[in-house]
């Protein structure tokens, strides 16, 4: 698409989203304010729980900091799974749990289709932006953020640039590293689109990356401790997708082999009863023993989410990655680890060639390490590989050592008032002390004793750990603007509904007289 045009969609788009909220929000009340240094408004987006993980660890290191986040926005609770849910309220007892109850839903638990994510998208916002713009307004009056930590959502990314407000706006996601890899994935219409929606003109985006990357964070993900592997019976593997139809070869491609299918805990009566007819297959909700689980497996078999492909490749597991089509951040993910990683595999199938433009053989590109085999050929070959994944795993261990690290000394400085702004926040609520006890004076009411502002106290109070106080000194401040500085995943997947009969079909057409030119298409 040129590029000229592209910049007038995306104008468009601004126009579109300031002439829906902008009038919504001056009808609820949202006045220009003068931001309370130290007070963040924390967001989360709720399609797929890689956001939800990322911003559990990331609040947990900034608690121990100081930084106070009074408010945890969800972009719709009731997607969340229970046990997290009640997980987070306890971790986080202080903060206020805020439902937005606005959020474009990407599937429906059983399909990905983008004629449906448009409509929903348009359903969302034609039926929920008064109550969005309400609590939103209503937030803002109450507290007066100085800044927005966001995981990747959107809606209230997208009210603070169309009404520049004073809040500063930090997101945080594994999208971040599409931005910055140079794939050419960064340059597309709807990457753009997300970007500005999500991040926009005036904030600064934060990536989660799997490999060192300048000014990112790594990628965050919990790895299970070592465990030996149960091998009862040929042992067994872990399945994890939001939308388990792209895993659906696993019916018959793996007959042999037990697997443990873990999907969200809303779809499990469904997808219990889909796979009642094939006793290898055994469906569990989505659940902290996951990592349990994986850590005893004979590998994992997912679609591109960054966060839990990382996870199973940090413990030197093999990886087995079936892409939903047409989604451009799990195709980008399978094209990084099949790049970068000896671990994975994917289908040869006539649609991954056409989608890695590799021949009808399934050669990768020079230099890549994954491979395209069958699934049968994949459960048979782990022995050929060990040696490679267990020394990336090792080496991608110790890049993830660094999270709690690279969280402070990212995210601390960007969230820690200039001293100009710091001192213009004192003088403000000073002023404000002053006009309030002249007010009580003119009144015949009794001053009270002037101590320090709630809006004006550090975010850094209590004490820090010592990693903590060096990245205040020396950390790196992520550049503002432009496409910025994530998972998880993601993070959300999907796919069309006849994907399984496409890859079934297609596991057998390199038996067919597909010609070699063919398979080079885009």
């Amino acid at each position: 698409m040129p590029e000229l045009l592209v910049r007038l969609l995306l104008g468009l788009l601004f126009v579109a989203l300031r002439a829906q909220f902008y009038p919504l929000l001056k009808l609820m009340g949202y006045r220009r304010f003068e931001p309370q240094q130290g007070s963040v408004l924390v967001t989360c987006c709720t399609n797929g729980l890689g956001h939800l993980h990322q911003m559990e660890r990331v609040l947990a290191v900034l608690e121990e900091a100081g930084v106070d986040f009074p408010v945890i926005a969800l972009a719709k609770e009731k997607k969340v799974p229970s046990y997290k849910l009640v997980a987070l309220k306890h971790r986080f007892p202080h903060a206020r749990f805020v439902d937005l109850d606005f959020e474009v839903d990407y599937d429906n638990g059983k399909s990905f289709k983008n004629s449906a994510i448009v409509w929903n998208a348009a359903k969302t916002a034609g039926t929920r932006s008064v109550q969005l713009s309400r609590k939103v307004a209503a937030l803002f009056k109450q507290y007066r953020p100085a800044y927005c930590l966001s995981f990747w959502e959107p809606a209230v990314a997208s009210i603070i640039n169309v009404m520049n407000a004073p809040t500063r706006l930090i997101a945080v996601a594994s999208q971040g590293q599409i931005y910055r890899d140079s794939s050419g994935d960064e340059r597309g219409l709807l990457m753009r689109g997300l970007h500005q929606l999500c991040v926009g003109p005036r904030g600064t985006l934060v990536p989660l990356s799997v490999l060192p990357m300048e000014g990112a964070i790594p990628q965050i993900v919990s790895l299970p401790p070592a465990a030996p592997l149960l091998l009862d019976d040929g042992g067994f593997y872990v399945a994890y997708t939001t939308v388990p139809q792209v895993l659906s070869p696993l019916k018959s491609k793996l007959a042999g082999r037990r697997v443990l299918l873990f999907v969200k805990e809303k779809r499990l009566a469904y997808y219990t009863s889909k796979y009642k007819r094939y006793p290898h297959v055994t469906v569990q909700p989505a659940s902290p023993r996951f990592a349990h689980y994986l850590a005893r497996s004979r590998g994992l078999i997912a679609t591109p989410s960054r966060g839990v492909v990382t996870q199973a490749l940090a413990v030197g597991k093999p990886v087995y990655l079936f892409c939903p089509r047409g989604h451009l951040e799990q195709e980008y993910n399978l094209r990084f680890y099949l790049k970068h990683f000896a671990a994975v595999t994917s289908p040869r199938t006539r649609r991954y060639r056409r989608l890695l433009r590799v021949g009808r053989a399934g050669t990768l590109p020079s230099g890549w390490q994954g491979r395209l085999e069958s699934l049968a050929e994949w459960d048979a070959g782990h022995a050929a590989r060990e040696g490679a994944r267990a020394s990336q795993g090792r080496t991608l261990s110790e890049w993830l050592s660094q999270t709690d690290e690279l969280i402070a000394k990212r995210l601390l400085p960007l969230l820690t008032p200039a001293p100009a702004d710091a001192a213009a926040g004192e003088a403000a609520a000073a002023a404000g002390r002053g006009g309030a006890a002249a007010e009580r004076a003119a009144s015949g009411g009794a001053a009270s004793p002037a101590g320090p502002s709630p809006g004006a106290a550090s975010p850094l109070a209590s004490p820090v750990a010592p990693w903590v106080e060096e990245a205040l000194r020396g950390g790196a401040v992520a550049a503002e603007g432009g496409t910025g500085a994530e998972e998880e995943a993601d993070e959300d997947e999907g796919e069309d509904e006849d994907e399984d009969e496409d890859e079934e079909a297609d596991e057998g057409d390199e038996d067919k007289g597909e010609g070699g030119a063919r398979g080079h298409g885009a």
